[in-house]
């Protein structure tokens, strides 16, 4: 009689406490920088006059695929309780944060009921982080006046002609005018925009654990993001093409305009269905004004050094970076011949806790 009197009192003092609990999580802080921590405080309440052992809440948190965390409280009936607890966010990314389910014990720990919360959910942005970074500078005179021209002017716009000087391509000369004139003129075309800087993301699926996966875009995307801002903030138009599964291309002309670039890597999906190799093959075809372009990529191939020399070849300042932690002779031999063809070759270690390029 005792033992079936604890059972029915276990029972219904769980269901009971289960059925009115009410959680309210706040989230003071909803953008955060990957590494960085934030404070949830969640209020608990339930209309149960009969004491229970415990009252536990499952949290969804910023974290790996399906992260959790649990937090074990004492409610008191009839009144708020107020629970505070910090976490720290490890990768980039937009998250759902809050109480998903509860789990209440009775006070003899007989019973043990769960449900799902079904409470309103806090949205949290995890941005990556932003190292400093030098600049390329695009306008260079190490290619001669036809590298500077072809960086500065716009061929499609003639705004009118002007006496022959040493050093003008000859491509430029009016030879009607000049036959009539019985001396050298040349065309004049307007100035064009800044040569821009492109940069190419690799947004290939990983073929590795799910926490690992998300470290090296984690270090992807923070590469991008600095080379982005320092471009930006040197004053040079950037273009990013992201050819993800759902692809988009974000274009600034000045820093005040850095936080659309860093927006976009928060929120990509490393789920190209291009290979690496395609998107720069794709992206060779729209370089007439480019004067930069950047590379970041976590497979660096032979093909992928031969096209970046390629790009260098021609007239366009090359930044490479190649997220791995490998030390194989192999590849140390590929980023040595890239920085011998005048590539500014990289590597990231993905597992560095600070950025590192």
């Amino acid at each position: 009689l005792t033992m079936g009197l604890m059972l029915l009192y276990a029972y219904a003092s769980a269901l009971w406490t289960l059925c009115t609990v009410r959680a309210r999580v706040d989230c003071p802080r909803r953008v955060v920088t990957r590494g960085q921590q934030i404070q949830l405080t969640a209020l608990v309440r339930h209309m149960c006059p009969l004491p229970v052992r415990s009252l536990e809440l499952h949290l969804a948190v910023p974290g790996d695929q399906d992260a959790s965390g649990s937090a074990e409280i004492s409610p008191r009936p009839f009144r708020f309780v107020k629970y505070d607890t910090a976490f720290r966010c490890p990768h980039r990314g937009a998250y759902r944060v809050g109480v998903t389910h509860l789990t209440v014990t009775d006070l003899f720990g007989l019973v043990t009921l769960s449900r799902k919360a079904g409470g309103q959910m806090a949205r949290l942005e995890v941005r990556p982080r932003v190292a400093p970074e030098e600049a390329m500078a695009l306008q260079s005179v190490e290619f001669g006046a036809e590298h500077i021209s072809r960086m500065t002017e716009d061929m499609a716009s003639p705004s009118g002609v002007r006496d022959w000087i040493p050093g003008d391509a000859l491509k430029k000369v009016h030879w009607k005018l000049t036959m009539r004139k019985r001396e050298l003129m040349v065309r004049t075309y307007e100035e064009s925009a800044r040569p821009d800087t492109l940069i190419l993301v690799d947004l290939t699926p990983l073929s590795a654990l799910r926490s690992h996966a998300m470290s090296t875009e984690d270090a992807i995307c923070e590469a991008a993001a600095s080379a982005a801002v320092a471009q930006l903030t040197a004053g040079y138009p950037v273009r990013m093409p992201l050819s993800a599964r759902s692809p988009q291309e974000v274009t600034g002309q000045s820093a005040a305009e850095a936080e659309r670039f860093v927006d976009a890597l928060m929120r990509v999906q490393f789920d190209s269905p291009y290979s690496y190799e395609q998107v720069l093959s794709i992206e060779m075809r729209r370089m007439s004004r480019t004067g930069g372009a950047v590379m970041v990529t976590s497979a660096l191939s032979p093909r992928i050094a031969d096209i970046a020399t390629q790009f260098r070849r021609s007239g366009i300042k090359v930044k490479v970076f190649w997220v791995t932690d490998t030390q194989r002779t192999e590849a140390l031999e590929m980023m040595t011949r890239l920085k011998l063809a005048g590539v500014t070759a990289r590597q990231i270690d993905p597992w560095a806790e600070n950025l590192s390029i």
